[in-house]
């Protein structure tokens, strides 16, 4: 499963929770400011926010958010998730509190070898954990909620 991440205003966001059918239609919104695409990565990404942490509430939505874009639509609610704007504000000051050198550490316990392979999945892990602190900072910064998109072969026709 792929997963990527939008920045949209709130009152976007409620606009789309409305009239959005299926998540093309979430992936082809012309309301989202800004997308951060993680792939599959994120699946062990993901883990690694919430190991031994405080905030572990708020982390836990980082990726995955919280709500459900539309309970009415089943392919909506199992696929597209959103973050309110004071949920996106506890998760970026919850990763601020991580530093890249935490998520090496917490990767390198998971592993049992240290592979060449390893070193280029946890570089690739440290890039995306320095993506996802970006975009929640930029939507704390300009108030924007953020939607996940979790499903299987995300194509984007575009980039917003």
């Amino acid at each position: 499963m792929d997963a990527i991440l939008y920045l949209i205003p709130p009152n976007d966001l409620e606009t789309l929770i409305l009239e959005a059918e299926t998540p093309q239609d979430v992936l082809d919104s012309p309301f989202v400011q800004h997308s951060f695409f993680l792939g599959e990565a994120w699946q062990e990404l993901n883990p690694l926010l919430s190991v031994n942490s405080d905030s572990v509430a708020a982390l836990s939505y980082a990726i995955q958010a919280e709500h459900p874009l539309s309970e009415r639509r089943p392919g909506l609610s199992l696929a597209v998730h959103y973050n309110t704007v004071v949920r996106v504000a506890e998760i970026h000051q919850a990763l601020q509190q991580l530093s890249v050198d935490e998520i090496k550490k917490r990767y390198l316990v998971t592993i049992a070898e240290n592979a060449p392979e390893q070193e280029l999945k946890l570089a690739e892990l440290k890039l995306l954990f320095l993506q996802l602190q970006d975009l929640y900072r930029d939507a704390v910064r300009h108030n924007l909620s953020v939607l996940s998109v979790i499903q299987d072969g995300i194509r984007l026709d575009k980039l917003p």
